[in-house]
């Protein structure tokens, strides 16, 4: 029994992280780049959550329902986006790869070996029980419990009115859990704090060797160095922290929506950005363009830090990429990518 509900949640997990996500990324975003296709498609995900979750919440649906509803919604567009692709397929330029040589094996050894124990620290031994993270993980749980769209406190049980509270009901971040353990059959605190982990820090250090690439693109050896100290000042600081402000997001609660905001969200957008500006090819400023709607889209389902940080990310990389690049047609794309973050910082503001 125990084997049967490991595999089924392993199913449900490559089904929900990569599988559908590169169907959607295949309709939605497109290119000849698979990242960005996988990370777009897991992004419109996100979005088509986000706006289920908000009509449910208001209409107080039922959650089983909506899951059922996304799910469906989700298989259909992936299974077009593949077969889509498959009738325009475009063969791709044959490029000669790059060997690793054997100090990049061995820095690319440190690194995952770093990771993995992180991410084995942080799952069986740290808890840092702070009120984000049990309103969080006690969203989830009630939300599962009551079959509704974060209608009921999680500290009181009682029935609340619709956005009882903005930010922690816009953010439906601890409502997936709830769908996942659905799909799963897994609690939703042990998905929250304990599965989902397992892939949200390695994400964070894939983007953080992204990241690190586009500053040394022609020398992999000096990305991964990075990325090695990079892990060791995560520990470092986590380790030196102390008093009221004693956590580290991405060592003891990465799974919150603060956590997820600096780990994640903010330097996924800047890596997106970053390459949207040194990009020429007007069908890869397409797709990039296309990730990063989705990407600043889904900001709006993480966490309400992101509706201040994303408009103000945009702005100012956006306005000094105006000024370097001159090309005044992006203005309108920063506002469409960044409006609706923008929309909901103002309802939680006023």
């Amino acid at each position: 029994m125990i084997v049967l509900q490991a595999l089924l949640t392993v199913l449900v997990l490559v089904l929900v992280f990569a599988v559908l996500p590169l169907g959607l990324g295949k309709l939605l975003v497109g290119g000849q780049e698979t990242k960005l296709a996988l990370l777009g498609g897991l992004f419109a995900e996100f979005c088509l959550f986000e706006v289920l979750a908000i009509i449910f919440h208001l209409t107080m649906g039922s959650l089983r329902f909506m899951t059922g509803l996304w799910s469906v919604a989700c298989i259909a567009l992936a299974m077009w986006g593949y077969l889509r692709a498959k009738r325009r397929a475009i063969p791709r330029p044959v490029t000669a790869a790059v060997r690793w040589d054997r100090v990049e094996k061995l820095l690319l050894a440190a690194v995952i070996a770093m990771v993995v124990l992180q991410t084995l620290n942080t799952v069986l031994n740290t808890y840092y029980g702070n009120w984000d993270d049990e309103t969080y993980c006690g969203t989830a749980v009630t939300s599962w419990y009551t079959d509704t769209v974060n209608r009921y406190a999680p500290s009181t049980g009682a029935l609340q009115r619709p956005f009882y509270n903005d930010k922690y009901v816009i953010a439906s971040w601890p409502v997936f859990s709830s769908m996942l353990a659905i799909l799963t059959g897994v609690h939703p605190a042990i998905l929250f704090r304990t599965i989902l982990p397992l892939l949200e820090i390695p994400f964070a250090y894939w983007i953080a060797y992204q990241l690190l690439r586009l500053f040394f693109p022609n020398s992999r050896k000096k990305a991964l160095l990075g990325t090695l100290y990079y892990t060791i000042f995560v520990l470092m600081a986590a380790e030196s922290m102390n008093g009221t402000s004693g956590e580290w997001w991405l060592v003891v609660n990465c799974w919150t929506g603060k956590a997820l905001t600096a780990s994640i969200m903010t330097p996924l957008i800047l890596w997106l950005l970053i390459r949207l500006e040194e990009a020429a090819n007007p069908a890869q400023r397409r797709t990039l363009w296309r990730a990063l709607l989705f990407v600043c889209w889904s900001c709006c389902f993480v966490s309400a830090s992101l509706f201040f940080v994303v408009p103000l990310e945009l702005a100012l990389w956006g306005g000094f990429c105006l000024l370097r690049n001159k090309r005044w047609p992006d203005v309108l794309r920063y506002l469409v990518c960044g409006l609706p973050t923008a929309f909901c910082a103002l309802i939680t503001l006023f």
